[in-house]
């Protein structure tokens, strides 16, 4: 899949942040580039939180992209990360961004698809998923494999788009597809039924539509603010085109009108 790679301008972005940031970068610095789901770098540290009372030691982090998430998680005590993206380039990018963060290690990370994870059974106690099955056509298969690699009493944490309650078609083109053809949204009551057929066991399900609205109406105000945005080195549209702004416009309507919601859902593998 080249969505987020067709339109990458990997070295301009790359000099950019090392020119703004030569001792270089923390997360709020890379967070334009490396957290690009609704609710950005707040979502993912909410996430965070979420986990760490987990105790994570094994996660997997599947669609990891540019690593944003994954240099969060590594800050969490005793936490192994390895990531996953169908990708190549998003991973070389990833791993240029982990060399220019102050504190961030080399990235474990794999170039692979979802639907069949080069990993023995039962390697991970964690597994997190932000915004990735929303590109993934066989939601199915990718379940089973997330169920087959994670340890038994293991969790699976979804962070994830889904249809919204309007019937109404989505206005395209989103940040994620150019057209329906590249978006597979579920809404929440079918992809439970996937996760149940899978194997999970649903433990909490926190409906963040609402937020995710009024944060995308901010970035919308920032992002049209010309002192901000000159401001700023690198934005979004380095990774997912000269048309940003109108993918991120449509997603302010799709989530003000209901075509799409966001949800974060943790399950779990049953034990034995």
């Amino acid at each position: 899949m080249d969505h987020y790679s067709r339109h990458l301008q990997f070295d301009a972005l790359v000099e950019r942040l090392r020119q703004a940031y030569p001792g270089g970068a923390d997360a709020r610095q890379l967070a334009p580039v490396d957290q690009l789901h609704t609710g950005g770098i707040q979502a993912s540290l909410q996430l965070c939180q979420r986990l760490a009372r987990l105790a994570p030691t094994r996660v997997l982090d599947i669609g990891s992209g540019a690593g944003g998430l994954m240099r969060l998680l590594q800050a969490l005590p005793g936490c192994q990360v390895t990531g996953l993206d169908l990708s190549h380039g998003l991973n070389r990018l990833n791993r240029a961004l982990a060399a220019l963060h102050r504190t961030a290690g080399h990235p474990a990370l794999v170039t692979g698809d979802a639907r069949t994870l080069p990993f023995a059974a039962a390697t991970f106690d964690t597994l997190v998923m932000q915004h990735s099955l929303l590109n993934m056509p066989d939601t199915g298969a990718v379940l089973l494999e997330c169920h087959r690699v994670l340890a038994n009493g293991g969790h699976l944490m979804l962070h994830e788009l889904v249809q919204g309650p309007s019937d109404a078609p989505l206005h395209y083109p989103v940040p994620w597809a150019d057209s329906a053809s590249g978006s597979h949204l579920l809404d929440t009551p079918a992809l439970a039924l996937r996760l149940q057929q899978a194997g999970f066991e649903s433990l909490e399900v926190t409906d963040l539509s609402a937020q995710a609205l009024s944060w995308r109406s901010r970035q919308q105000a920032k992002e049209r603010d010309p002192k901000r945005r000159t401001a700023a080195p690198v934005s979004p549209g380095l990774i997912l085109g000269t048309d940003f702004h109108v993918r991120a416009d449509n997603l302010l309507c799709n989530l003000a009108e209901g075509r799409v919601g966001v949800v974060e859902w943790l399950l779990r593998k049953p034990a034995g």
